[in-house]
């Protein structure tokens, strides 16, 4: 067994590599000026909607924490089971913990009214008695006129009803998640934060469909990116384009690049309304992770 020292060795070792690796400043001299599909994607673009607490919960996903009904706390299911996303064209969608539902939703800066909702089958064949307890508590409160309070910042709202019952959501997947660039701002390594070299040249593009494409700095690149719950699950991430650039620029694209059948998953509920990180808890001192920050529109 590693001692307290060793493992500490260990950690400063592994993220004192990278940190060297990542923050050397690189210049990329183009072989291949040829455009491509990761060329082609979108800046996120800035908030639409109703301003206000409203146009926070436009166009993003939240889950929910717990709900208040009576004075009475109820938490929810773990894992962002429970969660509703917010679409722009008068819809909602989301899972009371076991059941998915779509509804439609009209949202203003201080309020939003939850209209009629359809019901799908359950998520899972086998679904735990608390999970369908919980979500058919959710599903009575999550309707009808509902006020949107702040409860701590911008990333938690509290949907309260009239008579003072609420449910309580956090922030899981900011604005513009998909279709949109993700700038890589900085490789999370044990404690440490290793800022990435390249600036805007250096992107991810999330698509719906399970795809990711964009840039590691010199190539351009294709995988898999699946968000599923809180976890972000990433692998096959290969190039697509065969550019040479400098060599501490190419030594970071082989850190970022990985072929790798087995998926790297992360939990990504470390969000902020234009950034948000995925990190892999389960190494312990030895924890990996992604930071990403929006690009802004003309990036």
């Amino acid at each position: 067994m590693r001692t307290t020292a060793e493992r500490g060795i260990r950690a400063g070792t592994i993220a004192g590599a990278l940190l060297a690796v990542l923050i050397l400043v690189a210049g990329c001299a183009s072989a291949d000026t040829r455009p491509t599909d990761a060329g082609r994607a979108t800046a996120v673009p800035a908030p639409r909607g109703p301003g206000g607490n409203g146009g926070l919960l436009v166009g993003a996903r939240w889950y929910v924490q717990w709900i208040t009904v009576g004075g009475r706390v109820t938490t929810a299911p773990p894992r962002a089971a429970a969660w509703v996303e917010f679409g722009r064209d008068g819809t909602a969608e989301g899972n009371y913990g076991c059941v998915p539902f779509r509804a439609a939703v009209t949202v203003a800066e201080a309020a939003l009214t939850v209209g009629r909702k359809v019901d799908g089958g359950p998520s899972a064949e086998h679904c735990p008695t608390s999970y369908r307890v919980f979500g058919e508590k959710l599903r009575k409160l999550f309707s009808g006129p509902l006020g949107i309070d702040r409860r701590v910042d911008d990333l938690t709202m509290d949907l309260r009803n009239r008579e003072g019952d609420y449910v309580a959501v956090k922030l899981i997947r900011p604005q513009g998640l998909f279709g949109s660039r993700w700038r890589l701002d900085h490789v999370v390594v044990g404690d440490s934060v290793a800022p990435v070299v390249g600036g805007e040249e250096v992107y991810y593009v999330f698509h719906r469909d399970g795809t990711v494409t964009g840039k590691a700095g010199c190539n351009d690149f294709t995988g898999r990116a699946v968000f599923d719950d809180d976890t972000l699950s990433m692998d096959r991430l290969t190039r697509t384009t065969h550019r040479t650039c400098s060599r501490e620029l190419m030594d970071q694209e082989r850190m970022l690049l990985t072929d790798e059948m087995v998926p790297r998953r992360m939990e990504y509920g470390h969000a902020l309304t234009r950034a948000f990180e995925a990190i892999d808890e389960s190494r312990g001192l030895d924890r990996f992770g992604y930071g990403w920050v929006a690009m802004p529109n003309g990036s």
